[in-house]
């Protein structure tokens, strides 16, 4: 399993014109390395002998991150993406994982947004143009070979 999340750091120079979008407290330039911001929910189960985790600094997953290395490495065909934001990192990676072609598949249920008009709107494009937008049962039993 590969986890990413953004950090940067203290003085924020490696935030780039993403980190500066906005300025306030909840602006991405203040998610500081070792911060509660930049930790992965403590319900997360990270298998720190096996899983990979890429610190990314921009919306995808793909962007200066090995992940593409990896994935060929492991002859990955599908991938599939769970977080947050819909509109934002779920969207950038779904867009450039079909961009490499691989098979893309974003289950429904476990992806969020800062607001449901925003989420809805970016799952019905992603499904329409991207990736398979799906049930998190769908995959679980497609994962499982029961489909």
């Amino acid at each position: 399993m590969v986890w990413t999340h953004v950090a940067f750091l203290d003085s924020a120079e490696d935030a780039g014109v993403w980190g500066t979008r906005t300025d306030t407290p909840d602006s991405l330039q203040n998610i500081k390395y070792g911060s509660e911001r930049a930790e992965f929910d403590e319900r997360c189960e990270i298998d720190h002998s096996r899983d990979v985790i890429y610190t990314k600094r921009m919306p995808s997953a793909f962007f200066e991150t090995p992940l593409q290395s990896l994935l060929v490495w492991h002859q990955v065909d599908t991938v599939i993406i769970t977080g947050g934001s819909t509109s934002g990192c779920i969207r950038a990676t779904a867009v450039e994982s079909l961009s490499r072609g691989y098979r893309t598949i974003v289950p429904m249920e476990c992806v969020a947004d800062k607001h449901e008009s925003y989420h809805y709107a970016n799952l019905t494009d992603l499904h329409l143009k991207y990736a398979d937008v799906l049930p998190v049962a769908d995959v679980l039993e497609w994962l499982n070979g029961d489909a």
